[in-house]
């Protein structure tokens, strides 16, 4: 397997537009692999996931007035675009709804994506900010033909968000839950420096990439995790193994960190339990806007949940993140009241 470092040294873009082979030149995979991909009750390998793809091909749906229809590249690409680093994701998004046919997907998908954003936080743009998540990412989209989540309530039953695409899997298990898009990064980033944190705790951070990532930004970051998930590829080596709440609990100079959580999806109340053992000022949550177990409230959206049970608290950032077909992606961030 190539190292975190090695694969970033190496990237220059998608290797190649067949999707299989561009992750086994990454991760320097073997041509009989055997390893299983796991994510709910999907368990594929490799080749039977390229099976997979060749073969049904594995579409997203839209429709328009009731008759499915198919989306153009390039409404896709004007999609993906939104959150490249070499974008202003703000005039990207404005870009996208203006040049949207009336009635489209297109035009669905960015009234939503527009009425999502709360941000008053300018992001430069950046030319030499590299993230091979999100270039495949970008490629997935167009082999998926998805070109954005819609203001759908089926996204919040808990058996579309079972779901799971063949692409998924690997995703996960090789970079992680959610693309950590470059304006994600910079927020939290700048979060650091205008409130003089001593860095960032990434709880449950499974293998890292968040870590990583904000770490070639130059934040300082601890990654929490009781690391009794499986991960193919681990972008760093030194995560503190231990229980969220515990680790809270016993380091005082937690209190001094932004808490970041990316899809905490954990059974029981540990979601909650880590909120309430926090003691610090900023918490940012990255995950799904819908209703549905993967918020780690079980039955409600993280902004109802911070509304009922931590009005101390505001929300002063929302904004959309790269999704996969069928999902729909947020960051937040809310601060303590003084």
């Amino acid at each position: 397997m190539a190292s975190a470092d090695e694969i970033f040294d190496n990237w220059h873009g998608i290797i190649d537009n067949d999707f299989i082979k561009t992750i086994r030149q990454t991760f320097n995979l073997p041509e009989e692999d055997n390893y299983v991909y796991r994510a709910e009750s999907f368990a594929m390998t490799l080749p039977q996931i390229q099976t997979q793809l060749e073969a049904r091909g594995l579409k997203y749906k839209y429709q328009s007035h009731g008759q499915q229809i198919e989306v153009p590249p390039t409404d896709i690409t004007a999609y993906t675009s939104i959150f490249s680093p070499t974008t202003d994701t703000s005039k990207a998004l404005t870009a996208f709804a203006a040049n949207a046919k009336k009635s489209s997907p297109r035009e669905i998908v960015a009234q939503y994506l527009q009425s999502r954003r709360t941000c008053a936080a300018k992001t430069p743009k950046s030319k030499a900010h590299i993230n091979p998540y999100y270039d495949l990412w970008a490629l997935s989209c167009q082999m998926a033909s998805f070109l954005g989540p819609l203001p759908d309530q089926s996204y919040a039953h808990p058996t579309n968000a079972k779901m799971t695409h063949p692409i998924l899997p690997m995703f996960y298990h090789h970079f992680g839950c959610v693309v950590p898009s470059y304006e994600a990064l910079y927020i939290i980033s700048e979060l650091a420096k205008e409130h003089g944190a001593e860095g960032v705790i990434d709880m449950a951070s499974g293998n890292g990439y968040w870590t990583y990532m904000l770490r070639r930004m130059k934040v300082d970051v601890q990654a929490v995790d009781n690391m009794a998930s499986e991960y193919r590829t681990m972008w760093i080596s030194d995560t503190v193994k231990s229980d969220g709440v515990e680790f809270l609990k016993r380091n005082q100079g937690s209190k001094a960190r932004i808490l970041l959580m990316v899809y905490m999806v954990t059974a029981g109340s540990f979601t909650k339990r880590v909120l309430e053992a926090y003691r610090g000022d900023i918490v940012v949550v990255v995950g799904t806007q819908n209703a549905n177990r993967y918020t780690g409230f079980a039955d409600c959206t993280v902004e109802e949940y911070f509304q009922k049970e931590m009005p101390s608290w505001e929300m002063t950032c929302r904004i959309a993140m790269p999704s996969f077909a069928g999902k729909d992606e947020g960051m937040y961030v809310w601060k303590r009241k003084k």
